[in-house]
């Protein structure tokens, strides 16, 4: 799926739109669906299907990009200039440009297709504002992990989440134990829990599942570095505390190749529609790198077109094991409950 929020992200557009003004886009606006030009709903295949992009403008001109809803995302450049809204990385290289129309607190961006915007695949993305998109989900009684002492400690979703001032935090942990520790020929899977308090301080870190001593100490250490640097999740605008998880894995470089061309292949054969090579390959892929929330996702949409429902549903809970997110509940909802 990265493959296909990448290519939407960076590819370079120009989006019809109607007059909007620059204040009206400092805000955290995430999608809230995708659909064809004249409204048509995207197929289950489409690799948008679900799609969750995040868009954070901030002032003077610094808009943030991220397809993981507990990260501030990647950082670059924006201006407005005439209903053209154009953003550039650090070095002024444009990334995507947009004409948008903002109605009614929703943000709509139309992606010209092959043919420009009268294509009939050209493509339409809402974006509501995040506090409105949380607002819509339901809280689910799976969603709280304890109660005690009236207060309650509830489960990352996509509706109750922490938020890292930082542009990853996966990505933060990752670089900070390999400036200590020798990653070469070190293999294996770390899945840790902590908890973020209601004034956004990280603690109570479990390892659930380790790779060594050494590595586990040097986490811990990486992790309590990072303690401060969130923000507390909000549940009806106040501040809740949260358990959330953190998943970091390790390929030796004789696998991570073969795994990265596996998934490559997969995602090329999956646009074209070819379900049974694009299976073969995540097979592959998968099986160098089970904790792949993004290949696991799709795999099961290949074993859905191909009519395995079961096989579909077993792979998707083994990606919500690992972490929730839009895309994926509302495929366990549609299809497994």
């Amino acid at each position: 799926m990265r493959y296909y929020i990448l290519f939407a992200l960076l590819l370079v557009t120009k989006v019809l739109r109607a007059q909007t003004a620059p204040q009206y886009m400092f805000e955290t606006w995430v999608t809230s669906k995708v659909v064809f030009r004249d409204g048509t709903e995207l197929p289950d295949a489409h690799p948008l299907k679900n799609v969750y992009i995040k868009y954070r403008f901030s002032r003077p001109n610094k808009v943030n990009v991220s397809s993981i809803y507990t990260d501030y995302g990647n950082a670059y450049l924006f201006q407005v200039d005439n209903s053209l809204l154009t953003i550039k990385n650090d070095e002024g290289w444009v990334v995507n440009t947009y004409r948008t129309e903002i109605t009614n607190d929703t943000l709509v961006l139309l992606q010209a297709g092959r043919k420009g915007f009268n294509d009939p695949d050209a493509l339409k993305f809402y974006f509501v504002q995040e506090r409105s998109f949380q607002n819509s989900l339901a809280l689910e009684p799976a969603d709280i992990l304890k109660v005690f002492e009236r207060d309650t400690i509830y489960k990352q979703t996509p509706k109750i989440y922490a938020v890292y001032r930082g542009e990853s935090f996966r990505n933060d942990m990752y670089k900070g134990v390999r400036e200590d520790v020798n990653m070469d020929n070190r293999v294996g899977n770390l899945l840790a829990t902590f908890i973020v308090s209601k004034t956004g301080s990280a603690d109570s870190l479990k390892i659930l599942e380790g790779i060594d001593a050494d590595y586990n100490k040097t986490f811990v250490k990486v992790f309590k570095q990072n303690r401060k640097k969130w923000e507390p999740a909000l549940l009806n605008g106040k501040p809740v505390a949260v358990q959330m998880s953190v998943n970091l894995s390790y390929l030796t470089s004789e696998t991570a190749i073969p795994a990265l061309l596996a998934s490559q292949k997969a995602n090329q054969a999956f646009t074209k529609g070819n379900y049974e090579l694009a299976l073969y390959y995540f097979d592959k892929a998968i099986a160098s790198k089970p904790h792949d929330k993004e290949d696991l996702y799709l795999r099961a949409l290949c074993k859905l077109l191909l009519g395995n429902k079961d096989g579909a549903c077993e792979d998707w809970n083994k990606a919500k094991a690992l972490g929730s997110w839009p895309a994926l509940d509302e495929m366990l909802k549609k299809y497994c409950l």
